[in-house]
C-alpha cells in the first residue's frame, strides 16, 4: 500500500508541468527597434499581445488575459513581456537588468510547475533589489529601452464559475521608454496576417457583428477592437468622455494621458460612460464610423454603432468636436471621472461567496461536528467531507470536495475556539518545486508505517503537511496534503 500512495504522490507532483519554449527571431536588418522585434514575433498573437500606442519615444503594450481561474493566478504573461525583452536586449549586445517591480511581480505570482517560472526567480534572487525601479531596463548604445512601469487590472471582470471561483479577465499595461527615435505605425495589428484574414473586406456592422439591439457584451473589447479596426483602415480614431473633457482625443495620445493619471493609483479602468469613439477616414469614407456608449449600470452595457459621422448629432449629444492632444490636459482626472478600483470589483465578488458556499458550509459544519467525513448526493452534484483535524493554531479543518460533470472543487473551512464556522477559500494549485515534490513523495513509506501502527501520523516540510488518518470503522487510511489548513489533494 505504502508503494502505491508514494507512486501517487510521484505521479501527482511531476507529471503536471512542461518546460514553455519560445520562438526566437532572427535579428536581421528589418528589424531595427524592440517594437519590429515584438511584431516578427507575436504578430499572430493580436488576441492577447499588442503594441497599442506609439509617441516618438514611447510605446504602450498590452497584454489582456482572458477567463483565468482566480485560484491559477500565473506570471505567464509577465515571462512573455520580459522574454521577449531579454532575448531583444541580447541580440543587440545590451546589458539587461530586472527591476524592482518585475521582481515583485513574479514573486507574487507563484506560478506552479514551470520551469521559466523557477529559472526567473532565480536569476531574479542571484541579481537582487536596488539595481532599477521600474520594471525592466536594456542598457544599450544601439537601441536601450526602458519598461519604466506595469499597470495591472486594467479592464478588469470577474464572473463565477460552476462549482465555485471566478474567472477573470484583464490587461496589463507596460510603457516603454525608448532611447533612439522610433518609427511609428508599429501597432501589432497592422502587421499581422491573422487580423487581416479577420478584418478584410468586413463592413464596421459586420465586424462589430451589430444586431437590432446593437447589443455588446463589454464595452472594453469593444473600444479596443475599435482601435483596431479603424487604423488597420487608414482612420483615425478619437475618443470623446469626461477625461477629455468631451473634446476629441487621438486614441494613442488617450492612452499615454489616461494611463499616466492612474498609474499610482488603484483604478482599473481606462474607459469609461458616456463615451464616443469617432473613427474619421477621408480616403474611406465608408469605413468611418461612431460608437456610442450611454452611461449606465447594466452588466451588460449596449453600445450603438453608426456608419459615418453625423456631427451635428454629436454636438448634441455633449460632444466638443474639437481635437486636442496630450499636452493640452492637465493630468490630474476630471472631477467627473469615477474611477473603478480593482478592491471594489474583488470585494463585489467576495460578497457573493457566503451565499455560494451555503451547502458546502452546512456540511463542514456537520463534519466538525461528527468528526467522520461524509458523502452526500444532490442531483449531478457530489459533496465528500474531509476532516482534516487540529493544527497548530488550535484551530479545526475541513474541507468539501465538490464534483460535477466530471469536474472537483475543492472548498475549505474553519472553526477556531467556540466561534462560528469560517469559509477560508477555494483550492489554489500546489506550488510546489521540484525538491519539494521529492522530498514529499520520499516520506510517504514512512508516514504509512507509522499510521498503521499508531492510526495517524503527519510530516512536515515547510509550509506543508502531509497527515495520515486511519478510518474509525474500518481498516483504510487516507492521506492528506495540507498548506495553512488548505487541502490541496486527498488520496
Amino acid at each position: 500500500m505504502s508503494k502505491n500512495i508514494a507512486l501517487t504522490l510521484t505521479t501527482i507532483f511531476i507529471l503536471s508541468g512542461c518546460m514553455a519554449t519560445q520562438p526566437n527571431v532572427k535579428l536581421d536588418k528589418s528589424i531595427t527597434s524592440f517594437k519590429e522585434y515584438i511584431n516578427q514575433k507575436r504578430a499572430d498573437d493580436v488576441s492577447h499581445y499588442n503594441i497599442i500606442a506609439e509617441l516618438p519615444h514611447q510605446s504602450i503594450i498590452e497584454y489582456r488575459t482572458t477567463n483565468e481561474q482566480t485560484t491559477m493566478r500565473s506570471a505567464s504573461d509577465v515571462m512573455e513581456i520580459l522574454d521577449d525583452a531579454k532575448e531583444y536586449c541580447q541580440a543587440i549586445g545590451g546589458n539587461g537588468i530586472y527591476g524592482d517591480q518585475a521582481i515583485r511581480t513574479i514573486n507574487e505570482l507563484p506560478t506552479a510547475f514551470s520551469f521559466a517560472y523557477q529559472g526567473y526567480k532565480n536569476d531574479m534572487r542571484s541579481q537582487g533589489f536596488g539595481k532599477y525601479s521600474g520594471f525592466y531596463r536594456c542598457a544599450s548604445a544601439k537601441d536601450g529601452f526602458e519598461i519604466e512601469y506595469m499597470k495591472s487590472s486594467i479592464g478588469l471582470r470577474q464572473r463565477h464559475i460552476i462549482g465555485g471561483g471566478y474567472m477573470q479577465t484583464y490587461s496589463r499595461y507596460y510603457l516603454i521608454t525608448h532611447k533612439n527615435l522610433q518609427k511609428t505605425g508599429q501597432k501589432t495589428w497592422l502587421h499581422s496576417s491573422k487580423y487581416r484574414s479577420y478584418a478584410e473586406g468586413k463592413s464596421s456592422k459586420e465586424y462589430f457583428d451589430v444586431d437590432e439591439n446593437s447589443q455588446a457584451t463589454w464595452r472594453y473589447e469593444v473600444n479596443t477592437g475599435a482601435q483596431k479596426y479603424c487604423t488597420y483602415n487608414d482612420g483615425e480614431l478619437y475618443i470623446s468622455n469626461a477625461v477629455t473633457k468631451n473634446k476629441l482625443m487621438l486614441i494613442d495620445d488617450y492612452y499615454f494621458t489616461r494611463l499616466e493619471q492612474i498609474k499610482n493609483k488603484s483604478s482599473i479602468n481606462i474607459f469609461m460612460t458616456p463615451e464616443f469613439l469617432v473613427c474619421e477616414n477621408s480616403a474611406k469614407p465608408h469605413f468611418a464610423f461612431v460608437i456610442e456608449h450611454p452611461k449606465q449600470n447594466t452588466k451588460y452595457p449596449q453600445y450603438t454603432l453608426t456608419e459615418g459621422i453625423d456631427k451635428d448629432y454629436l454636438k448634441a449629444k455633449g460632444v466638443v468636436y474639437e481635437k486636442i492632444g496630450a499636452d493640452t490636459l492637465s493630468s490630474k482626472p476630471s472631477s467627473q471621472v469615477q474611477e473603478v478600483s480593482k478592491s471594489s470589483v474583488i470585494s463585489q465578488a467576495q460578497k457573493k461567496d457566503a451565499t455560494l458556499v451555503k451547502n458546502e458550509s452546512r456540511l463542514a459544519a456537520q463534519t466538525l461536528s461528527s468528526k467522520l467525513d461524509t458523502s452526500v448526493a444532490m442531483g449531478e452534484l457530489k459533496y465528500t467531507t474531509s476532516y482534516n483535524g487540529t493544527l497548530k493554531d488550535g484551530c479545526e479543518y475541513v474541507s468539501v470536495t465538490k464534483e460535477l460533470y466530471g469536474q472537483k472543487y475543492i472548498e475549505n473551512f474553519k472553526k477556531c475556539s467556540n466561534g462560528d464556522v469560517e469559509y477560508i477559500g477555494q483550492t489554489s494549485p500546489n506550488e510546489l518545486t521540484d525538491e519539494v515534490k521529492d522530498q514529499l513523495a520520499s516520506v510517504a513509506d514512512s508516514l504509512v508505517l507509522n499510521c498503521k501502527l499508531k492510526n495517524q501520523a503527519s510530516a512536515n516540510l515547510n509550509e506543508f503537511t502531509l497527515k495520515c488518518v486511519k478510518n474509525p470503522y474500518g481498516s483504510t487510511y487516507k492521506i492528506l496534503l495540507l498548506k495553512d489548513g488548505v487541502l490541496l489533494e486527498r488520496m
